[in-house]
């Protein structure tokens, strides 16, 4: 498993160095499911031809696929589980969520209180603020390492 971004700024495969949230069951009802998610190309026509093409659907203005929501939850939350969990087109913002944004593979900067285990979890929370330190220094460090150009 990666523990980062791969070139280009995508995360491949979500960090181990995070502390695993109950998700399964979930005891918050699946509040972070209350969302439609972001699908890259790769993930959104596999999903829709395995689960049917009205699970997904393009955003045009936005330039991306995204999962339906029906009844204020994601199309492929049934009875408290994600029913496409363990398949590999599983979505990147699901894997990595609430840990990476998925899309840039810097840490999540929206309201991770998504998942309410942040708001009953101090930890979680200054953990995450660890990490985003973290990740700064790694930034501010290879900037003042980059050679001088000119």
């Amino acid at each position: 498993m990666s523990d980062g971004p791969a070139p280009g700024g995508i995360v491949r495969d979500p960090p181990t160095r995070f502390p695993p949230l109950p998700c399964y069951p979930c005891p918050h009802r699946s509040a972070c499911c209350a969302h439609g998610v972001t699908l890259q190309d790769a993930e959104a026509e596999p999903l829709a031809r395995k689960y049917g093409r009205d699970t997904v659907y393009y955003v045009k203005e936005e330039a991306e696929w995204r999962t339906r929501v029906v009844g204020d939850r994601c199309v492929f939350l049934r009875d408290n589980r994600c029913v496409i969990h363990d398949d590999p087109h599983y979505p990147l913002v699901c894997r990595t969520f609430p840990w990476i944004d998925a899309e840039t593979g810097g840490p999540y900067q929206f309201d991770r209180t998504i998942c309410p285990e942040f708001s009953t979890r101090p930890d979680l929370v200054r953990l995450q603020s660890v990490e985003r330190d973290r990740e700064k220094g790694d930034a501010v460090e290879a900037s003042s390492n980059a050679p001088e150009t000119g």
